[in-house]
């Protein structure tokens, strides 16, 4: 669970400078590539997380299991010709208990990273949506003035070179 906290300590400040560059210039894409490696990297890292969560409750169902963990005191009660205590497993359940709490923790952490970064993405989405649409009114408002400038040219034109009018 250390080098998973750690890891974790090394995302946070890796998020937090995307989040503020991307920020900062929505509408250039200096970071806004970035954004799916970052999202695999945290994604993998919660598979990770999820796999070593998911051993811990097998594992406390089993007791044989758990007492095999204690490696130190089988070793010593095996020296001595010895049958190791069963109630000993108690111990070793808490231990587990305790690094299954850590590792949802952990868990909660990334999926929190990876909502920043879903909700950072979907606002660059809506903004750059938002720059699209007035480029596309801009677009628009020139069509509708160049067709109203077009047909008044036309008019003018025709008339004026085919009409007589008496200055000729």
């Amino acid at each position: 669970t250390d080098v998973f906290y750690r890891r974790i300590r090394l995302y946070e400040p890796i998020v937090d400078s995307f989040l503020n560059r991307v920020a900062n210039e929505v509408f250039s894409d200096s970071g806004v590539h970035l954004l799916v490696p970052l999202k695999d990297s945290l994604q993998g890292f919660e598979i990770h997380v999820k796999q070593c969560l998911e051993c811990l409750p097998g594992l406390l169902t089993n007791d044989a299991d758990i007492l095999a963990l204690l490696i130190t005191e089988k070793d010593e009660a095996e020296q001595q010709g010895l049958q190791l205590d069963p109630s000993r497993h108690i111990d070793v359940e808490l231990l587990l208990e305790e690094y299954g709490r850590q590792l949802s923790n952990i868990l909660f952490e990334i999926n929190y990273m990876l909502q920043r970064l879903q909700s950072k993405q979907d606002f660059v989405t809506l903004a750059l949506s938002a720059y699209r649409n007035r480029m596309i009114r801009m677009n628009l408002y020139m069509s509708i003035s160049g067709l109203s400038l077009g047909i008044g040219t036309a008019s003018a034109g025709f008339f004026g070179m085919n009409l007589v009018n008496g200055l000729e």
